[in-house]
């Protein structure tokens, strides 16, 4: 895949829950309740005589779907719901449902530049009506330092034609690079941006690696505006499945703009469903404002779960609880498949969730070292930037 740098050196790359654990080779699935696990602290006794082969681990090990950095698993078997971050709600409200105590909050807006985008939707044209929505969305954005944005393009290269195709669908760009909310440089991005060839959603979405952080502790959500499915012989919902199974753990807002074929609504619905984020149909220019609306207060209402939850002692003391013993009934597990033969692969798995079970816990500390001892001027400067982003709506 070729990808036009030259606006950028390679960077660190909403408010939905995330799931999977790094390097855990099992392919992710839907949540189920798994049978019944033993009970913690008393794992069957491995037969005497010769080693029986080591059983599967069943899926709720490898799945963290409120990503509270417990496996489902541990949480069923500790009579939680694996669905819900229970800490956060309980110190922050039912309105943190999705929150995080997280690094950094990292938004990756990807938008389509295709031919297609040259229409109208009502009396403005597509690519005119995009270009003012993102704008304003990162104008309004929280400008703080846990939060970090920038901007995709593909289509705005070669044109549409059969000649052109393998040029247009082999390039796209990162047109404003991930770093703090800065108007002025998204602006200045996308003001050259003219619509004039194909679709390369998948690649685009392949490309976005280079600019997420693959790392524990951060939020990392893509926007993708689109106004028709892919063209380049690609496949955006497996690609998007394989974000969110990795480490990059990234949700897929879709906003559809001016589909018309059911078809391709579809087909865009698949992306966002795949990583359990939101597909939003926008017929008009006026759905496309609102859609982006949304959007903003999505965004800032992750800003105020993350300053309740950095402000929350309650909050800390049950994260460790619940990783305390979490990571001790996984040490029993990987003791439990020391006794068969063949746990081997089984123990490495266990050994990585337990590794990232740690390495959350500590990014948590870490995140309330840092912004603790601000957080009444981070918490006054947020007023005034939500004040101001109520003017420019």
């Amino acid at each position: 895949m070729k990808i036009d740098t030259r606006s950028l050196p390679l960077a660190l790359a909403l408010a939905l829950p995330f799931a999977g654990f790094a390097g855990c080779e099992k392919p992710k699935q839907e949540t189920e309740e798994p049978s019944p696990p033993p009970v913690a602290g008393e794992p069957e006794k491995a037969p005497e005589g010769e080693p029986e082969k080591a059983p599967p681990l069943v899926d709720a090990w490898y799945n963290d779907v409120d990503a509270d950095g417990v496996p489902d698993f541990v949480e069923l078997e500790l009579h939680n719901d694996p669905k819900i971050d229970e800490c956060i709600v309980t110190a922050c409200g039912e309105k943190a449902r999705g929150g995080e105590l997280a690094e950094r909050i990292n938004t990756l807006i990807i938008i389509d530049a295709s031919g297609s985008m040259a229409g109208k939707a009502g009396k403005k044209k597509k690519m005119d009506a995009a270009k003012a929505a993102v704008q304003r969305f990162v104008d309004v954005m929280p400008k703080v330092d846990v939060m970090s944005v920038g901007v995709m393009a593909f289509g705005h290269i070669g044109d549409n034609t059969e000649a052109k195709k393998d040029e247009s669908c082999s390039q796209v760009q990162m047109i404003a690079p991930m770093a703090a909310p800065d108007s002025k440089a998204v602006a200045a991005a996308l003001k050259p941006l003219k619509p004039t060839g194909w679709s390369p959603i998948a690649r685009s979405l392949e490309a976005s690696t280079q600019f997420l952080p693959e790392q524990i502790g951060s939020i990392n959500h893509i926007i993708l505006v689109a106004d028709g499915i892919e063209r380049c012989d690609g496949d955006p919902v497996t690609v998007a499945r394989q974000l969110f199974e990795t480490n990059h753990l990234t949700v897929i807002d879709v906003v559809g703009f001016g589909i018309e074929a059911n078809e391709d609504r579809e087909a865009l619905k698949a992306i966002a469903a795949t990583t359990g984020g939101r597909y939003v149909d926008a017929a008009t220019a006026a759905d496309f404002d609102q859609a982006f609306n949304d959007l903003t207060v999505g965004i800032w209402g992750v800003f105020d779960t993350w300053l309740c939850a950095v402000g929350s002692a309650p909050l800390l003391q049950c994260y460790e609880e619940r990783s305390t013993a979490a990571i001790a009934r996984t040490e029993k597990e990987i003791e439990f498949m020391s006794r068969y033969s063949g746990g081997e692969e089984a123990i490495a798995t266990l050994e990585k969730i337990k590794t990232r079970m740690e390495e959350t816990m500590e990014g948590r500390k870490r995140v309330v070292t840092t912004y603790k001892v601000n957080l009444d001027k981070i918490k006054a400067d947020a007023d005034v930037m939500r004040a101001q982003a109520a003017k420019k709506k």
